[in-house]
């Protein structure tokens, strides 16, 4: 791909760069959070959320990659973040909650399925079995990214609330 050229609607996911995020990524971390539209900030945190704190962001970076583990996605050329996936282990050894955000130009464009797909081989390395995710029904982009595990069950609802268990 030539520096100038960007990902096409479509995108090539081949080309991103995706790494463990570090306590150093706070200020990535804090840009994707900037690039989330009010629509996707509210179909992530499941309410109005204009920022993320200091303590925030410092309990989101502070990963040990084993019980909370974290990868962040930056583009082509130039390098931007543009994308987190994380699990935190539960009670349960081997289920971990699982959440993905991508910004918003981004979204539909496969950086969450390869995100996903990454974080699934770190999980399955740490012993993780299964991954749970609460979500909105509306939110039919995280719908579609969960049944890219091909097992995954609704174990509860709640009025426009979904709680999936995806097995890996």
């Amino acid at each position: 791909m030539h520096p100038d050229e960007r990902l096409s609607p479509a995108g090539d996911p081949s080309q991103l760069a995706i790494r463990q995020l570090t306590p150093c990524d706070r200020p990535a971390l804090a840009f994707v959070f900037r690039t989330l539209g009010a629509r996707s900030r509210y179909q992530r945190f499941h309410g109005i959320k204009t920022s993320l704190s200091s303590p925030e962001l410092d309990r989101l970076t502070s990963v040990d990659h084993w019980h909370h583990e974290a990868l962040i996605a930056w583009s082509p050329t130039p390098r931007t973040p543009i994308g987190v996936a994380r699990y935190a282990r539960c009670e349960a050894f081997d289920l971990a909650e699982l959440a993905v955000t991508v910004a918003d130009p981004w979204q539909r464009r496969g950086v969450g399925r390869a995100l996903l797909l990454a974080l699934r081989a770190l999980a399955l390395h740490a012993g993780i079995r299964r991954f749970t995710a609460t979500l909105l029904w509306e939110n039919h982009g995280a719908l579609a990214l969960a049944k890219e595990l091909d097992r995954s069950a609704v174990v509860g609802q709640d009025t426009g609330v979904a709680e999936l268990m995806l097995q890996l």
